[in-house]
Parts: C-alpha cells; sequence; structure tokens
C-alpha cells in the first residue's frame, strides 16, 4: 500500500471530486497489490523523453494536423505489475517524474494504475504488448501549453497514457512509443483543460 498511500497525501487538495478519484485509485492500487496471481510481479525502471502537442489527442495520429508545441518533456518512472491470472493480461502501477522545457518549465508527477496486454508468439516488428494507464497528475505550475490551449487549466487532473511496446535484444529492455495524455476528464475536474505530448522511451525490468 505504499504507492496508494502516497499517493492520497500527494494529491489531496480538498476538492471533492479529485479526493474520491483519488480515493478509488488507492483502493484499486491495493487490491492489485494484494490480489492473487499465478506469477510473481516485476518491477522495472524506465526513462522517457518527448514533445508537448497543440493537438487533441486524437488528432496527433494526423500527420497533416499534427503542430507541436514547443516544448519538451524528459522524464523517469519506476512501475510494477504481474499477470492475471493464465490470461495474457497483466496490471499494475507507474510512478513518474516528469520535467518540462522550452514553452512551459515545470515538474508533473502522474501515478497512472496500468492495464497490459501481451500477445503470444511470434510478433511482428518487435512489437510486444500494448497498455493502457489512467490515474492522478499534479504539476508543480499550472501548464502554459494548456493554458495557451484552452485558456485555462490547473495544477492536478487525470494522466491517461496509450502506449505501445517492442522487444530488444535483451530480454529484460524493451522501447516504447506513448501517448502522454493530461485531461480534465470530462468535467471531473474545474478547469476545462488538457494536452497531450507524444514520447519515446526505454524499460528495463529488475
Amino acid at each position: 500500500m505504499i504507492f496508494s498511500k502516497w499517493g492520497v497525501r500527494m494529491f489531496d487538495t480538498g476538492n471533492p471530486k479529485i479526493r474520491k478519484f483519488c480515493a478509488i485509485l488507492a483502493l484499486a492500487i491495493g487490491l492489485a497489490e494484494h490480489t492473487p496471481a499465478t506469477a510473481e510481479g516485476r518491477w522495472y525502471g524506465s526513462g522517457f523523453a518527448g514533445a508537448m502537442t497543440e493537438n487533441e489527442w486524437e488528432k496527433v495520429f494526423d500527420p497533416s494536423t499534427l503542430k507541436f508545441a514547443g516544448s519538451a518533456l524528459i522524464g523517469i518512472a519506476v512501475g510494477w505489475e504481474r499477470p492475471i491470472g493464465d490470461s495474457r493480461f497483466s496490471y499494475g502501477f507507474e510512478a513518474q517524474a516528469v520535467g518540462h522545457s522550452g514553452r512551459q518549465d515545470h515538474f508533473e508527477f502522474n501515478l497512472p494504475l496500468v492495464l497490459r496486454y501481451t500477445p503470444t508468439q511470434p510478433r511482428r516488428f518487435r512489437f510486444k504488448s500494448v497498455a493502457f494507464g489512467i490515474g492522478p497528475s499534479y504539476a508543480t505550475k499550472i501548464p502554459q501549453v494548456e493554458i495557451d490551449r484552452k485558456g485555462e487549466s490547473q495544477r492536478t487532473l487525470i494522466y491517461w497514457m496509450g502506449e505501445l511496446e517492442f522487444t530488444r535484444p535483451q530480454p529484460d529492455e524493451s522501447l516504447y512509443f506513448r501517448l502522454h495524455h493530461r485531461s480534465d476528464g470530462y468535467g471531473l475536474m474545474e478547469a476545462e483543460s488538457g494536452s497531450t505530448g507524444l514520447v519515446l522511451g526505454w524499460r528495463r525490468s529488475f
């Protein structure tokens, strides 16, 4: 329960909607930490870097409309996950620390709960897995890219990520491409805002 308790303390802002969201996330992580599984979980470390965009998340895949915001990000993460029974799915969580530079200069901390699907062999193009994660996000300053896009924002929003992971020759290492997104949660947060970054990362199990 270390990460779930840390998450509640970190995002305790007094907003009842945020407190409720964090409490649900903490409960989910707590259940994940204590749910029986057929195999032991794994810990991993990760480093990543990317660029913020001015687009809605669904429009970053269209090269004709993709527009970068002149702001870079670099981050590190520590995560844990374990299989769900005998299925190809696994669950876990990831604690991220992110630094921004350029158009905005602040630090960002995210704690997503992650669900991952790993298909069976053989895999083409070194494809390894696909994952989705969601959790609270806290910025040390109100992000300028979000203000410029929507006219307002706030420090605490909801973070979600979509990820494609690829194998490397070393079995305990992988590369990934990720959508790094802060969101108002369709009205869950007071400010209507958000931002999307495109990220490349490296991961190593330990």
